[in-house]
């Protein structure tokens, strides 16, 4: 049997990669296998088609390795670790680390973000210092399945997880605050929180669809002395733009401590 993708770790993340790459015809069930010790995530890959086996050291070798799971589990996996190359979702681990730990200079580092669970996800994409171009071809497949895919250095992966990897959690607490307006506007939670959601998704479809730039666009829906002017006032009063631009370089400096750590 040729398997081509082996998966470390069955959570979340590598159900949404695993489903992407099946749905897309991007590899077929019986070419990938997949590890994890918890007998309902093994059955879903079943059903699918795939191999499964209860641990990292049951997988057959394969030509590309994801390590799917919580950095302070891959130290006790990192050993047994088989394949060409290895693709990482870890968080804050380095290629470097995760080569010295593996004796396998082949890594590929991959930031993904939750809305890769619903295909609507963006991923940062690195290279470590042993792998080319070619390495990473399979990588951008997978996640442009389940969203977009970029490619950068992986001095910039910090950044990458400050502005997608922890960047839905900006746009969450937004529209939290925009249906708390709503609600103190009159609006039942129900109506304020449908409202938001559609705008929500809208706006982000519009800025996808249309050419202009998020500027743009701000300012063709902003009439002078409007309803949103009034709006857009009081958040540049109470230095929203600056507080959004400060709270993605914070978590990037937290990325970094946590990746030095």
């Amino acid at each position: 049997m040729c398997i081509l993708l082996a998966v470390i770790g069955g959570g979340n993340m590598a159900r949404a990669i695993i489903d992407g790459a099946i749905r897309g015809g991007i590899i077929q069930s019986d070419q990938i296998a997949v590890a994890d010790p918890d007998a309902i995530s093994r059955a879903h890959f079943e059903e699918l088609g795939c191999v499964v086996v209860e641990s990292a050291a049951m997988l057959p070798k394969a030509t590309y390795v994801l390590l799917a799971v919580k950095p302070q589990i891959f130290k006790s996996v990192a050993s047994v670790v088989r394949g060409g190359v290895l693709y990482s979702i870890m968080a804050g681990v380095t290629t470097e680390s995760i080569a010295e730990a593996t004796g396998n200079s082949t890594v590929v580092r991959i930031m993904p973000n939750l809305p890769c669970s619903v295909g609507m996800g963006a991923a940062g994409i690195a290279l470590g210092s042993s792998a080319c171009d070619e390495d990473a071809v399979l990588a951008m497949q997978l996640f442009n399945e389940i969203g977009v895919a970029v490619l950068v250095e992986e001095s910039l992966m910090d950044a990458v997880t400050a502005v997608s990897g922890s960047g839905p959690a900006y746009v969450f607490m937004l529209a939290e605050a925009m249906i708390a307006g709503g609600v103190r506007s009159g609006l039942s939670l129900d109506v304020a929180t449908t409202l938001v959601q559609q705008t929500v998704a809208g706006a982000a479809t519009l800025m996808d669809c249309d050419s202009r730039t998020p500027s743009e666009l701000r300012e063709a829906v902003t009439s002078k002395g409007g309803t949103t002017a009034a709006a857009l006032e009081t958040m540049n009063e109470r230095g929203v733009p600056e507080a959004i631009e400060d709270a993605v370089i914070s978590a990037r400096d937290r990325a970094r401590e946590l990746g030095n750590n």
